[in-house]
């Protein structure tokens, strides 16, 4: 029989050849695999801006399943296609809310495209809705002053971003996979990738077992074992910034306001959680990074509000705060034969513009259109349909990488001729609307 989707957590494969479960027993579940059709895909610890950073540490158990949202997407979508799909790995690790912290310190700014997609999917309606807040304003400030403001209203829409947590989000996708009939889930993990043939991916799991299929999806991450397993190299550079993430109780409303400041101790950001609670995003510089992390809780919470200047009244620290370095990541290819990569495993970005997770939905939503519009005569890992992905992912990819890494190296330049320019610049795109409103669309998803 014929597949198209088989994934693996924390590492999937996809395709739409004959699926094949190879062992000394097949338990009931895997012989049911083989009577259906479907692709494999690969599912890990990638993400969006912040977690997907995270997603470079070995240490981020938790974030091993945040591209399990990716994933379980694909999954879905290709289930509503009629098309059966096997899910190879561990079930999603989810954050439980506590007195002491109520929310996970990992979010997301997903964009409306992104909602789209999932609303598309079945899933988004079954998010918490009071876990999630909007985002209709937007107020960004250079180091020397010069403001520019992204405003919802202005752009008519009827936000531009909506924040929700990391947990809230691999909680709904993996209670989709549970309870989609046509899923089957095998717990294993990700050990080899072979291409037998030129229409055959061959995934070998760490219980020995072998699983064929004709497209295998990499997303398992920056630290990708299916994108190194198939050859692709991957340019990594240091930002030489540790992000710190923490939430906080704040004595004002924030108006569903999401506030970022270019400032000689890196890139401060506060973004609105449900009720009068932020969630903080600083990219501080790695000599200043540790002397934050050993400031005690008020401490740091008194540091950020100083730095945020105040506009939220005193800051109050909810649950722990979180570290992790930024990274660049490059890959020189998004395909390989019968491979396509995905999220983290295909791009990393700087967090500054919570483009992360955005980037990565577009990435399965694109290749689901491409693999779903495919002639009849073609198979979903034939080279033309992965060519198609690849281009139609390359601009996007490229203008966010350019724009993130761009900003971010030139508000690291301490010189004042730099500084002057930077910040005019910023005060003239505010002064250009169509500019500010082309900025918006693109950023909507």
């Amino acid at each position: 029989m014929r597949y198209l989707m088989i994934a693996v957590l924390p590492i999937a494969l996809a395709g739409c050849e004959a699926l094949q479960v190879r062992e000394s027993q097949k338990a009931p579940l895997e012989q049911q695999i083989a009577e259906g059709r479907g692709v494999a895909s690969a599912v890990c610890a990638n993400c969006h801006g912040l977690d997907q950073q995270d997603a470079l540490r070995a240490d981020a158990p938790a974030l091993r399943h945040v591209l399990n949202v990716y994933d379980a997407e694909t999954l879905h979508e290709n289930f509503e296609q009629g098309l059966k799909v096997g899910l190879v790995g561990p079930h999603a690790r989810i954050h439980r809310p506590s007195a002491a912290a109520p929310y996970d310190a990992r979010i997301y700014a997903l964009a409306p495209g992104s909602a789209a997609l999932l609303e598309r999917l079945g899933v988004w309606g079954r998010v918490d809705a009071d876990r999630v807040c909007p985002v209709e304003r937007m107020r960004v400030f250079g180091d020397a002053g010069d403001e520019l403001t992204f405003d919802a209203y202005a752009a008519t829409v009827e936000r531009l971003a909506t924040i929700v947590e990391e947990s809230e989000l691999a909680r709904v996708l993996d209670a989709a996979c549970d309870y989609q009939p046509a899923v089957t889930r095998i717990e294993a993990a990700f050990q080899a990738l072979e291409t037998p043939s030129p229409r055959t991916a061959e995934l070998e799991l760490t219980d020995g077992r072998r699983v064929s299929a004709a497209l295998a999806v990499g997303a398992d991450g920056a630290n990708s074992a299916v994108r190194a397993a198939a050859g692709i190299n991957a340019e990594l550079k240091p930002y030489l910034q540790t992000a710190l993430v923490a939430n906080f109780e704040c004595e004002r409303p924030h108006l569903n306001t999401a506030w970022q400041w270019f400032t000689d101790e890196g890139i401060v950001a506060l973004l609105p959680l449900p009720g009068n609670r932020v969630s903080l995003v600083w990219s501080a510089p790695e000599a200043l990074a540790p002397q934050l992390q050993a400031l005690d809780p008020a401490a740091f919470a008194e540091r950020v509000t100083t730095r945020s200047r105040h506009v939220l009244g005193p800051l109050t620290p909810i649950g722990a705060a979180h570290a992790f370095p930024l990274r660049l990541l490059t890959v020189r290819r998004l395909v390989g034969p019968s491979l396509a990569l995905v999220g983290d495993a295909a791009h990393v970005v700087h967090p500054l513009a919570g483009q992360g997770l955005n980037l990565g939905l577009q990435d399965v939503d694109t290749l689901l259109q491409v693999v779903g519009e495919r002639e009849p005569f073609r198979a979903c890992g034939d080279p033309v349909v992965l060519r198609r992905y690849e281009r139609a992912r390359a601009e996007s990819i490229g203008l966010m990488r350019f724009a993130t890494d761009g900003l971010a190296r030139l508000f690291a330049v301490d010189d004042p001729l730099v500084r002057g320019a930077r910040n005019a610049g910023m005060a003239l795109v505010d002064r250009l609307g169509p500019v500010k409103s082309r900025l918006i669309r693109q950023a909507l998803g």
